[in-house]
């Protein structure tokens, strides 16, 4: 890993008040899967008890699961990205109302048509010993950090949900033309679904075929080829986006595992190179080694 020059000292952190969000079911949307059946399934909101970052994310019999707590901004609607999502990044501690850190960001989802029915949530990593204690509407608080966050020496390349810390842990290598980055896998753009057009820093982009990406875990980096994800996601040839791993596959048409973005270029400038490119075990311990008092 490469420490990189940024202008993180630079950030300004704020304390962004939210709650964990409720289980939801959105059966007008999401009750029919891609072979026509019914399919009304947990995994929107909620705590998902012993669901962590590591584990695979097309094990369990769900719908858009993310692991650990799934949090949301307090004020406005649920489908509606507000101050506590668009702040966000992966990596950013979280503290209940007591003050007491419970976890760090692990992800996002949402991104579909902001506004109309999906919720944006926003995934936290937490303990089993925090999540058999947290209620759905318990208030919590994201230190936030991230917003702004530059690569000096290559300003080609886009940052965007990563905090400080989680640009540090990234599997980043600098060469004679740029960076590579190892992921687990790379997606070609036309399995791109969900989350297309949206703000980069909204939710997710879920590949359409889970098939073509076996064995993703919760926490893995992959790359999606020929996708620009500087401002809003879209298909343009030469460019490259790398993600995280942030929920589980969706069974509507369109949808599948969902992939929160945090790095966008020209292809000649950012390099994915297959390898063991996951943070799930990173997750893991920035959120345990901060763990909550009996």
């Amino acid at each position: 890993m490469t420490r990189l020059r940024t202008n993180a000292a630079d950030l300004v952190m704020a304390n962004i008040a939210g709650r964990v969000a409720p289980a939801r079911i959105h059966a007008e949307a999401m009750a029919v899967d891609n072979d026509g059946r019914q399919r009304l399934l947990p995994g929107t909101g909620g705590i998902a008890l012993g669901v962590h970052a590591g584990d695979p994310a097309d094990r369990w019999v769900a719908d858009h699961l993310m692991a650990g707590a799934s949090i949301e901004d307090t004020a406005g609607t649920p489908a509606v990205a507000g101050p506590l999502h668009l702040l966000s990044a992966i990596g950013n501690r979280v503290r209940d109302g007591m003050g007491h850190t419970i976890g760090v960001v692990a992800g996002k989802r949402g991104g579909l048509a902001p506004g109309f029915w999906a919720p944006q949530l926003v995934g936290v990593e937490i303990s089993d010993a925090v999540a058999g204690r947290l209620m759905p509407e318990d208030r919590v608080v994201v230190e936030t950090v991230g917003r702004g966050l530059r690569l000096l020496d290559y300003y080609e390349i886009a940052l965007s949900n990563v905090s400080p810390r989680l640009l540090d842990a990234l599997p980043l290598v600098e060469t004679a033309t740029g960076l590579q980055c190892v992921v687990c896998h790379t997606v070609p753009a036309e399995l791109a679904g969900a989350g297309l057009g949206q703000d980069s820093w909204i939710g997710d982009l879920e590949i359409t075929d889970t098939a073509a990406v076996p064995g993703l875990r919760f926490g893995d980096l992959v790359a999606f080829e020929n996708i620009d994800s500087t401002v809003t996601r879209y298909y343009a040839p030469g460019t490259v986006s790398i993600g995280i791993v942030s929920h589980g596959p969706g069974h509507a048409s369109g949808h599948g595992i969902g992939v929160t973005i945090l790095a966008t270029g020209p292809a000649s400038r950012l390099q994915p190179v297959i390898g063991d490119g996951g943070l799930g075990p990173q997750l893991v311990a920035w959120a345990t080694e901060t763990g909550a008092p009996e």
